[in-house]
């Protein structure tokens, strides 16, 4: 009977296990920064694994993180860990759960966010995120409806900058469609640009 009552003591202390998954928490979602960064009561920032939303500018930005609000703002939820406990940034890498439904999941499936393939050796539950993606990008939702409007260039400007960017730099990502010139060939590049050296 000892043995027993130390065995359930063991898997309480460590957090509620279902299958394979086990959770930590309950945790109070207090802020929400973009559509896959939030800030728990704990005190940890959080990153969603597995998915990216788009940045500040891109299209979709504003609705992701609105859905990721309606979703779970103030609510309690669960964290899993991945395979990395943090990222580049400091955040701790997780999946969230909001009862039994996983929320990395959930966004991509409703189109407002991609998987990130770059990272599917650490992402315990990339083909899972995977099949969602494949639903979402099948009616054409949320990002999977954006043009880029960076596509065709070779290179890539703001208005507002003296430095030009090769499209699939992250500095690249940040202008403002609003502000983006498009430069099909290095010969349309008006004198005084310079590339830049940070990518």
């Amino acid at each position: 009977m000892n043995k027993l009552l130390f065995l359930l003591i063991i898997v309480l202390i460590s957090g509620c296990t279902t299958g394979n998954i086990t959770k930590e928490g309950p945790y109070i979602v207090t802020k929400v920064v973009d559509g896959d960064t939030l800030d728990l009561d704990n005190g940890q920032r959080i990153r969603f694994s597995g998915i990216n939303t788009p940045e500040t500018g891109e299209c979709y930005y504003q609705e992701a993180k609105d859905r990721l609000k309606e979703l779970i703002l103030n609510k309690e939820v669960y964290t899993e860990r991945d395979k990395s406990d943090k990222g580049a940034y400091g955040r701790y890498l997780r999946y969230l759960y909001l009862d039994d439904m996983m929320i990395n999941e959930e966004i991509v499936k409703e189109g407002y966010a991609k998987v990130y393939d770059k990272y599917k050796d650490d992402t315990k539950r990339y083909d899972q995120l995977k099949e969602a993606e494949a639903i979402a990008k099948s009616q054409n939702l949320g990002v999977w409806s954006c043009e880029d409007p960076k596509e065709g260039c070779a290179y890539v400007a703001s208005k507002n900058s003296k430095v030009y960017y090769k499209p699939d730099c992250k500095y690249a990502k940040k202008i403002k469609p609003e502000n983006l010139l498009c430069f099909k060939s290095k010969a349309e590049i008006p004198d005084g640009l310079t590339l830049s050296t940070s990518c």
